[in-house]
């Protein structure tokens, strides 16, 4: 008998220490307890950067994070957001392999919070506090291309551009490729766009096509690219002909963008910050599942529907900075 009296006293305690561990965890005012999954819509240098910096601010807060990389595969996606419903996740970080399904994950997800990054959804999908984007505003990054080229060229009053565009649905692909033609189409000059087509960030896919359109004999002033990869493609494309001198742009300002400006290979790039990414990616999954005002954190808009994460320009003047 008295064996069976401790050992319910010591069922009882072990009860009680269970409890007294629920109740000092929580969700309030940190990350603790919190369960995130994320999916990646497809790991690359710069997404990478992303997953990691999450990674190191989910084990700050006391989060748990599992990663999912979708490999470029909506159906692998979806099953992983039916996964997360089903373990019953708090919060989704989703890079979404198509932000134009972004409705059908937001379903699939069963009124788990869905945060999406690197690649935003019409704002239609938004809701303050329960579906947000955390990111940078592409259409700034397009934006400044533009402006290194005026500037560059503000004495010609005809520029040849070659334009080199990211997946033909993702949303940086379309902000950056549309605010460059916007900003160069409201100059005044005369633009001739006289290439334009999708390298999917891909370096050799990129190089491959500068190389036939360099076979055409068409003039092209400056070659601008939606990301540093594609940019580097034609930095290939431009020695290999023993091409000179011809301003190639980026974004992204990745470890190799970086030292091709250096080099003087490259003249531009935007400083797309991973890091900040990541870390703000975290937060905000953090805030909308304690219930915190989302207005709050830092870069949010206020609508709530977005937290964004400055562009800064990148040239041989600053390139030291980002390296």
């Amino acid at each position: 008998m008295k064996k069976v009296i401790s050992c319910m006293i010591c069922a009882l305690l072990l009860v009680g220490c269970m409890a007294g561990c629920g109740s000092t965890g929580g969700k309030s005012g940190s990350g603790n307890g919190i369960k995130i999954m994320m999916s990646l819509s497809q790991g690359d240098d710069f997404r990478n950067t992303i997953v990691e910096q999450a990674k190191k601010t989910a084990q700050e807060k006391g989060a748990t994070l599992d990663v999912y990389d979708e490999d470029g595969s909506l159906e692998s996606q979806v099953e992983h957001i039916k996964q997360a419903a089903k373990e019953k996740y708090d919060v989704i970080l989703c890079g979404p392999v198509n932000a134009d399904t972004a409705l059908e994950l937001e379903s699939l997800a069963d009124g788990i919070p869905v945060i999406f990054y690197n690649s935003c959804p019409d704002a239609s999908y938004l809701e303050a506090g329960k579906y947000m984007y955390v990111g940078s505003d592409e259409n700034v990054a397009g934006q400044y291309q533009a402006e290194y080229i005026l500037d560059k060229f503000s004495s010609s009053d005809e520029i040849n551009v070659a334009i080199f565009k990211g997946p033909k649905n993702h949303s940086a692909t379309k902000g950056r490729t549309g605010a460059l033609k916007d900003t160069l189409n409201a100059s005044g000059k005369k633009i001739n766009y006289v290439f334009e087509d999708n390298a999917d960030w891909d370096q050799a896919t990129a190089q491959k096509m500068f190389e036939l359109f360099l076979k055409t004999g068409q003039s092209c002033d400056v070659v601008a690219c939606n990301n540093d990869a594609m940019a580097m493609g034609i930095v290939d494309a431009c020695k290999e002909a023993g091409i000179n001198g011809m301003p190639i742009l980026g974004i992204d300002a990745t470890a190799g963008g970086c030292a091709a400006i250096e080099s003087g290979d490259m003249a531009f790039t935007v400083y797309q910050s991973g890091t900040g990414q990541g870390k703000m990616a975290i937060e905000t999954a953090i805030a909308v599942v304690n219930g915190s005002d989302v207005t709050k954190l830092e870069g949010a808009t206020k609508d709530g529907l977005y937290v964004w994460v400055p562009f800064e320009k990148v040239d041989s003047s600053n390139v030291k900075d980002y390296e």
